[in-house]
Parts: C-alpha cells; structure tokens; sequence
C-alpha cells in the first residue's frame, strides 16, 4: 500500500470519527429545537417532592444559575411543561450515552474525570447517575453507603473481604477510597500508578532504607500480598513455605525428602556439611516449617547473613 493510500485511509477515518462526535455532542435530547427555559418555578409546580429534597442540596446551594437551575442540567423545558411528556426532557440518567461527553463534567472537569481509553469509572458504569442521586442531600450524594455501592459492582472483591485475612473494609475501619480513586480513568483506579507507593502510606515502616533489601518489597508488593484478602495470613497469597519457594529454590531442612537414611543437599553436592539423615516423614519438617522462623525481617534488614543458622533478611 502506498504512502499515498495511507494518507487517504487516515484522512477518511478522521473525517468519520470527527462526524461521530457531532452525532455524539452533548446536547440536550428534547426532541425539540423550539424548547425554551421556563424557570425553576414552573418545575417545582410538577416535581414538588423533589424540589424539597433539592433544597439542600449542594447544587442548590452553590449554583450559579440561579432562577434556572433544573435547566441548568435538564435543558430547556417548555415543552415537556406543555406535553407533560417525561422524554421531552434530557434525564442525565435515562440519556446517558458511554459515547458522548458527560453533562456532569461541564462542572466537574478536574483531571480526575479524564480518559483517553474509556475507562473512566463513569464510562465503565452506566454514568454517573450509577452511583450518585443527584437530588439527594446524602454525602457525595451517593445512592448506598460508599462501600456497599462499589461492592454491588465488584462481588469478587466483595467475597474476597469474607476471608480470613483481609483489610478491615467490612469491619467499617477503611473504605474502598483510602486506596482508590474512583473517578480515576487508570484501569485499576489507584490512588498512585505505583501501588507500592500506594501501600506505603499506611505500611511506612516496610520501605526502609535496608541495608540487606528484599526485591520484590521494592517492586510490587502484590509479588506477594493479595490487598483484599487471602486465606494466608498477613495478606500473604499463598501460605509459607510455598509462596517463598516459588523464587528460592529449597535448601537446608527443606531438601528432606521421605526416605530412610542420609542424603546430600542438592544445591551444594561436594559440602559434606550440607547434608543429614532423613526418614519416610522428613519432607513434612521442611513443608511444615515457615520461613520467617528464621528470614523473620522479611521486608528488609540492616543484620548480615550469620552462617548457616541465621541466614539474610534477620533482625
């Protein structure tokens, strides 16, 4: 294909994509170019009951429109007053389309709102009207409590904070915002594209500096923590020993195997030091006994390795 036939293809996808947008712009869905503003009054004599509600709310409060504020989110509304009509009006929630731009963030246009991917959580969900009641006077103007409105949604995360060792979500001594930001566009809504850093806000002592480092407490902490919650202890995603032999290889009393008689550690074959007697239950002493028994400074040490009975990573 030529550089010519390129250019072509690009400038006509340009051209779609830009007519796309037009289509998609976010204009108010009266159905009607002729509607007009009417007022908040003559809203408030259909919608009583939610006109109460709104009185306290912080739009009402900190709005800037003031005699139009309906109209300031619903469009012009003369003729939905006329025909009574409910889809002769845009509803934020009803019209809300993942493809054309928010009506909320003509207001809430800071740098969290932003997407380049559509994966912002308000593209993600079905708007913002997903989570929020915008009429409401309940902080944020949240439809449920924060936690149990984000694990409608996420019930694998919901069922990971039943297990044994989890963050205290439940027990209502964290939110699911201490660690992410929900309006984020980042797939993972972090409040930080490193979330290691992320865990280090609460978990400072683990950062050091350490003399002796482990290198995954340097890379990710997830090498090893499932954050919501595991059936190890400490978060941990697999019990000891078998989440550290995943990297280390066994050594020392962890080479045991179920035979009767002596051998020799397979790492070191010529260190006539490095082997033992063992018996047809031996491999239960290394498969049975954590690592932190003796590797108890796990995140980091500033103590030497001190031979064969106290190895890296000590207090």
């Amino acid at each position: 294909m030529t550089t010519k036939s390129l250019m072509l293809r690009f400038l006509l996808a340009l051209t779609v994509f830009g007519f796309g947008i037009m289509l998609t712009s976010p204009v108010f869905a009266t159905g009607d170019e002729k509607a007009k503003k009417i007022g908040d009054s003559e809203c408030v004599d259909c919608h009583e009951d939610i006109a109460a509600s709104f009185a306290q709310n912080v739009h009402k409060i900190y709005g800037d429109d003031a005699g139009f504020l309906c109209e300031s989110c619903h469009g012009p509304g003369s003729v939905h007053a006329e025909e009574e009509d409910a889809t002769l009006i845009f509803n934020p929630k009803r019209d809300f389309n993942s493809a054309k731009k928010s009506i909320c963030l003509d207001c809430h246009n800071g740098s969290q709102f932003e997407s380049a991917f559509g994966t912002a959580h308000h593209e993600a969900a079905n708007g913002c009207s997903d989570c929020h009641t915008v009429h409401s006077t309940a902080e944020h103007l949240l439809s449920k409590p924060a936690n149990q409105l984000c694990q409608d949604c996420h019930t694998d995360v919901k069922a990971q904070f039943m297990l044994p060792s989890h963050h205290p979500v439940e027990e209502g001594m964290m939110t699911c915002q201490d660690c992410h930001e929900v309006h984020g566009g980042d797939n993972k809504y972090a409040m930080s594209s490193d979330s290691r850093e992320l865990c280090l806000t609460c978990h400072a002592a683990k950062e050091g500096p350490f003399v002796f480092e482990h290198d995954p407490v340097n890379e990710d902490c997830a090498i090893c923590h499932s954050p919501h919650g595991t059936t190890a202890n400490n978060l941990l995603s697999q019990s000891e020993p078998a989440l550290c032999m995943s990297c280390h290889p066994m050594h020392f009393h962890t080479t045991l195997t179920a035979m009767e008689g002596t051998f020799q550690a397979p790492l070191f074959p010529n260190d006539p030091n490095r082997g033992g007697t063992t018996t047809l239950d031996g491999f239960k002493k290394g498969m049975l006994t954590k690592c932190t028994q003796c590797h108890n400074a796990i995140h980091g040490s500033d103590v030497p390795s001190q031979g064969i009975g106290s190895s890296a990573l000590t207090r």
